[in-house]
């Protein structure tokens, strides 16, 4: 299996130092199989599911994480046949300080004002930290990113802003689309 594109939401909490993940992958079924091997390290998966291109959606039964290898496998009840479909993962993990993937960087306002943001490093091979994927330089697709973030941030991209409205379930927070 490998990925053609990637529409992921991010949702960080910079008070608890956690974030919330939204992930679909467009991906390529190359061999069948009832199994999806990505990248993950320090990420705990809550839901998981496969949709063939034109049928139903396939809910993962388990996720067996291979800490080691910074890896899971996703068990899917039947086989998933060759062809195009999408992978949606819900997700959630830590805003940590080790510099790595997704993490918290501490910061001091003019003001004298001890603030956090939530700041990226995936190169390179950290985004697994970030979000289940295929984290490998070699395999290539393409990213729609959103972060969801308090109105009174900014959220920066190397990608231009597509988009920027208010958060359907909390009038405190912006969805921003890149």
């Amino acid at each position: 299996v490998s990925p053609i594109n990637y529409s992921l939401c991010l949702k960080p909490d910079l008070l608890d130092f956690t974030f919330e993940g939204k992930l679909e992958a467009a991906a390529q079924v190359r061999q069948a199989t009832n199994q999806i091997v990505m990248n993950c390290a320090d990420i705990d998966i809550i839901t998981a599911s496969y949709a063939p291109e034109g049928d139903e959606e396939i809910h993962a039964t388990g996720f067996n994480y291979q800490n080691e290898d910074e890896k899971v496998t996703l068990s899917f009840p039947s086989t998933l046949q060759t062809g195009t479909g999408t992978l949606k993962i819900d997700f959630v993990g830590e805003l940590n300080d080790k510099m790595k993937g997704f993490y918290r960087s501490r910061y001091t306002t003019p003001a004298g004002e001890v603030r956090y943001a939530a700041v990226t490093q995936f190169e390179a091979t950290d985004a697994r930290r970030a979000f289940p994927c295929w984290d490998e330089p070699a395999i290539k697709a393409t990213f729609d990113i959103s972060l969801v973030v308090p109105k009174d941030r900014v959220a920066l991209s190397n990608m231009n802003v597509i988009d920027r409205k208010p958060y359907p379930d909390d009038e405190n927070l912006v969805e921003v689309k890149f």
